[in-house]
């Protein structure tokens, strides 16, 4: 078994003709930057989660109007509305909660998501409903428009 002498200085390796495996300053700066360029938009991306929220409020508040405009549409002899408060959206057939039929309503949403104004809107057998504004807010607003001709989307 032959032994080999041990170096007495390491770093003796990294100078002279040899080349020592190492990074460079610009390769870290580009690591660094690269860094700091994901986590700005990472933060972005969670910091932003309640305008996600407001949106989603609306779009539950357009499908559910959505749902009693076609209720009303499909069933004549039968009253549909939409009631909204300042956090609960609810579809009611002649003035009655259609929780009871096994729909999930009324819809009640976080305590910092506001519905304004509160309003009973009722669908006619063509769909039809008064113009109106629905606002969903908190630290941004999302608006919902009602047209008279039935036509309900995000404006």
């Amino acid at each position: 078994m032959q032994y080999q002498p041990i170096a007495k200085n390491k770093l003796n390796n990294c100078f002279g003709s040899h080349r020592c495996a190492a990074f460079t300053i610009l390769e870290l700066i580009v690591v660094m930057a690269v860094t700091a360029i994901l986590s700005t938009y990472a933060v972005s991306k969670f910091s932003s989660s309640r305008q996600y929220t407001q949106d989603t409020v609306a779009q539950q508040l357009i499908a559910t109007a959505r749902l009693a405009q076609e209720l009303s549409m499909n069933d004549s002899g039968r009253s549909f509305s939409l009631t909204t408060t300042s956090n609960t959206v609810d579809l009611k057939a002649d003035g009655v909660s259609l929780s009871l039929a096994g729909y999930n309503y009324p819809l009640t949403f976080d305590q910092d998501i506001f519905i304004s104004p509160a309003a009973d809107i009722a669908f006619s057998s063509l769909g039809e409903t008064n113009p109106l504004t629905l606002t969903v807010s908190s630290d941004s607003s999302v608006s919902v428009c009602f047209e008279a001709s039935g036509y309900i989307h995000q404006c």
